[in-house]
């Protein structure tokens, strides 16, 4: 086996200072676009939950209208909802508050879109 011996590189012009080399920097700066793009999408996520509590409040009277109409039989599912409480067309016409004491639910997660229009 030969010998090997361990060489050091102490001052060597070929090794570019952190603070000189345009590979860094460019991928510092490529790094730091990222976060901003980051951010943007955290601020739209933000606005996002805001009109997803309108969604949610949707969603959920949908849910509590198919849960009662499924109660029915199937071919009068419509017809018995409509006596009962009202027509889809009617429904489509009232404020999601008015469609909450319609079916007779607990409206107080969703204070902020009460007055919005439960259809758009």
């Amino acid at each position: 086996m030969k010998n090997k011996t361990a060489v050091v590189a102490q001052s060597f012009s070929g090794v570019v200072s952190l603070g000189k080399s345009k590979r860094l920097s460019e991928m510092r700066a490529k790094l730091q676009r990222d976060d901003k793009k980051e951010e943007v999408t955290y601020k739209q996520r933000v606005a996002k939950t805001e009109l997803s509590e309108l969604d949610t409040a949707r969603n959920y009277l949908e849910q509590a209208i198919t849960e009662v109409k499924s109660s029915y039989p199937e071919g009068k599912r419509n017809s018995l909802f409509a006596l009962r409480y009202a027509s889809e067309r009617e429904i489509e016409r009232m404020t999601i508050e008015e469609v909450f004491k319609l079916l007779k639910l607990d409206c107080k997660n969703f204070k902020d879109v009460l007055n919005m229009p439960y259809k758009k």
